[in-house]
């Protein structure tokens, strides 16, 4: 019997927002098919993109109900979601979250904008404001973004960035993820201290993350290839799981 892991990361955590200054908050609207690899479950999304100053944090929150029927031969750690990511420019920092089996928040690091775009040609209307295209390849997956360069800053949903402009538009090839900008308003700034002391003590980049995936699937496969023994009298097949990560592990 297969069984499926499936990880796409943490949805949300807290703003902890604060009275101080204040920032500016973009709306996304979009769609992510948790079967990604397996099938089709679109579920719709709003994406939360808060900047203050250098520094920002995206959430997507998933919109309706989650049939859980859909996942009886999955491991699915938080389904409707993607990974939060804390972005800090003036230490080029990047952290992402992550809850493990015991739903325990945890959080990593990984490299700010490492990606390398090409810029295209194309222009469209989005929201009514002038954007560019962009395309990369970034851990294993195609993604075109498009930016407003009338926007200077650097700042795009998710992980995404580095453009001459805020991205207000971004997806996958295969059209499994994408957010598309709705609109902005002013909202109190969050608690960035909070971050910077997860920084400031220390963080293991995504290569201990991906170890971790690993070790996770492999203490799984030894729980299942026990208890299949012990309830399977004369069985020639062991029961084996399939890692789904949204990110290529290598």
């Amino acid at each position: 019997m297969n069984k499926i892991i499936f990880f796409t990361g943490t949805l949300l955590v807290a703003f902890f927002i604060s009275k101080a200054q204040p920032a500016t908050l973009y709306l996304y609207q979009g769609k992510f098919n948790s079967q990604f690899g397996r099938g089709e479950y679109f579920r719709e999304y709003q994406g939360q993109l808060i900047i203050a100053g250098d520094k920002s944090i995206f959430t997507m929150k998933a919109e309706g109900e989650h049939e859980t029927g859909l996942q009886q031969q999955t491991f699915d750690l938080r389904p409707d979601s993607l990974f939060t990511v804390y972005k800090d420019m003036e230490s080029n920092s990047l952290l992402f979250e992550f809850s493990n089996l015991a739903q325990r928040s945890h959080f990593y690091a990984d490299t700010l904008f490492p990606m390398d775009w090409k810029l295209v040609e194309d222009q469209k209307m989005i929201g009514g404001i002038p954007c560019r295209k962009a395309m990369t390849q970034f851990k294993g997956r195609g993604y075109t973004a498009w930016y407003a360069p009338s926007i200077t800053n650097q700042e795009g949903p998710w992980k995404l960035g580095g453009l001459p402009g805020l991205i207000l538009e971004a997806y996958d090839d295969e059209r499994h993820w994408e957010m598309r900008y709705v609109t902005q308003m002013p909202t109190p700034e969050f608690d960035k201290q909070y971050f910077e002391n997860i920084i400031q003590k220390g963080v293991e980049g995504f290569p201990a993350y991906a170890v971790m995936l690993r070790k996770t699937v492999q203490k799984l496969e030894a729980a299942f290839g026990g208890s299949s023994s012990a309830n399977c009298i004369g069985c020639q097949s062991t029961p084996s799981l399939k890692l789904f990560s949204w990110e290529k592990i290598d």
